[in-house]
């Protein structure tokens, strides 16, 4: 029995809310391939709050960071609001993991099997991976295939610009294993989680399959490929240059043959270097240049055939390389269209997402909004019978008041209408013509002056301008006080004196 495994970077915006299917009820009406009634068999591994986990990992650094700033614009408020609004740098990591494919999972055993595989490999990611914090991590077993959905954030350190801690997927996985390839960091670090779930198969008597992508068994044997032809483009670069060495040699001797005949010496020096004459006549730094030709000339026409015989194989290396590299070439293409049409439609659902999510949002604010209208609407009510009951109340209390008041002026008219006949009857002693002037002091003159005005001070401050106006134009003796004196004699209540000295 064998398994494919499956370690993919998800290429659409992470939606916590699908993966561990808390989502609206309009939104599963856009999942068609999720079997609802399936859901309570997700296994859901962790699930925490990302904005928190920000603050769990970056607030420290974020505080030392803004501690060293002197201008505040320079300061980060939000590192997740920071990071979120990056072009660059991702939020988070979403890795989708699976084994086996679709027509393995016919048999309940084999679900099981993969779940296993599954919570095992994850049981150690955390201690294998210390710097991708992973958030959210959930086992899918309502779908075709059982498949998890990993999200992490990776953090790494020793950062001297900007805060100590960034988000930082290459450097974190490389801070936590610095064996990964440096060129291509992520590609290995995947392959060794892959070998991983790969071993956990073989502990079951399952080998992994080989598909799609799969057919070089890891990214290291397709770069081995790769170095393995541009090492043959150096060879080729190397024996063409040689090549060129050789047909500069080859001219260099034909321009030999012109040298001049100037004596006849023995030797066999013609079948050496090829010239057709068997005796010429050189001079001595020719004949040396000639022997040292035909010494280069052996060791080139050896070199010659043992490149011969390197080009001969390294074209035949180079033809089978060149249909491995169209058939690379074609499948690249293919991936490349697939992706660009997954991409697109993603792009597309994506636009959706957000429209439904617009509106959605929107409608959450008119709902918010009639809500808080109601509320305050039923407030207002409230207030309103509270009001009226208080005015209610507050018209009693008026009422009273104002009967209340009628008779507090009613008294106090007559306390200043007594106060006016007291003063008039006290202007006798002064002013009377008849048994009621007193033989007064000038000081006591001055004091029945002074009480007049003091009376019509305040008789007229208090609202009783005809009574002040009585009180300094007149003196006599009222009914109330003639009453009280005895019947020997009375006098005129209609008898005036005027006192025009007198005054405020």
């Amino acid at each position: 029995m064998s398994m494919s495994v499956s370690f993919q970077k998800s290429t659409r915006r992470t939606n916590i809310n699908h993966n561990n299917r808390t989502m609206r009820e309009k939104d599963k009406l856009k999942n068609e391939h999720i079997d609802f009634s399936r859901s309570d068999e997700n296994v859901y591994l962790i699930e925490k709050d990302l904005k928190q986990l920000y603050q769990e990992e970056f607030s420290e650094a974020l505080g030392t960071y803004n501690d060293k700033q002197k201008r505040s614009d320079r300061k980060i408020k939000d590192y997740y609001n920071h990071i979120k609004s990056s072009k660059k740098t991702a939020l988070q990591q979403e890795m989708i993991v699976q084994v086996g494919e679709r027509d393995d999972f016919s048999d309940k055993a084999n679900i099981e099997l993969a779940n296993e595989v599954l919570k095992e490999w994850f049981d150690g990611f955390q201690a294998r991976n210390p710097n991708l914090k992973v958030y959210n991590a959930v086992i899918h077993n309502d779908e075709a295939s059982p498949h998890m959905h990993l999200n992490f954030v990776p953090v790494a350190s020793g950062y001297k610009r900007g805060l100590e801690k960034q988000v930082a997927f290459d450097r974190a996985i490389t801070q936590q294993d610095p064996t990964l390839d440096k060129e291509y960091p992520f590609e290995d670090w995947r392959e060794k989680e892959v070998g991983l779930l790969e071993k956990m198969l073989q502990e079951r008597g399952i080998e992994r399959k080989h598909v799609g992508k799969n057919e070089y068994r890891d990214v290291n044997e397709f770069k081995a490929k790769q170095r393995e032809m541009e090492q043959l483009q150096e060879m080729d670069k190397e024996l063409k240059a040689q090549l060129a060495h050789i047909e500069d040699t080859k001219v260099k001797m034909s321009e030999m043959e012109q040298i001049d005949k100037r004596k006849f010496i023995k030797g066999g020096l013609g079948s050496l270097v090829g010239l057709s004459e068997k005796r010429v006549e050189v001079s001595k730094g020719d004949y040396e240049t000639l022997i040292r030709a035909g010494r280069q000339n052996v060791k080139l026409r050896k070199q010659n055939y043992e490149l011969a015989m390197k080009i001969k194989a390294v074209t035949e290396r180079e033809k089978t390389l060149d249909g491995r590299e169209q058939e690379l070439e074609l499948r690249e293409n293919e991936y490349r269209q697939k992706a660009s049409e997954l991409e697109q439609r993603g792009l597309a659902l994506n636009e959706k997402e957000k429209q439904v999510d617009a509106l959605y949002e929107r409608q959450k604010d008119v709902n918010g909004l009639l809500e808080r209208a109601e509320q305050v609407n039923e407030d207002l009510k409230e207030e309103n019978r509270a009001l009226k009951a208080t005015a209610s109340d507050l018209r009693g209390v008026i009422e009273n008041l104002k009967v209340k008041l009628g008779d507090y002026q009613k008294r106090l008219r007559g306390a200043y209408e007594s106060l006016t006949n007291v003063v008039k009857a006290f202007g006798m002693f002064k002013y009377d013509n008849g048994d009621y002037k007193a033989d007064l002091t000038p000081k006591q003159k001055n004091l029945v002056d002074a009480v007049s005005k003091y009376g019509e001070l305040w008789t007229e401050k208090e609202g009783f301008p005809d009574l002040a106006e009585d009180m300094k134009n007149k003196i006599g003796i009222s009914k109330g006080i003639e009453s009280q004196l005895p019947v020997e004699r009375q006098i005129s209540r209609e008898r005036r004196a005027s006192h025009d000295d007198m005054s405020l």
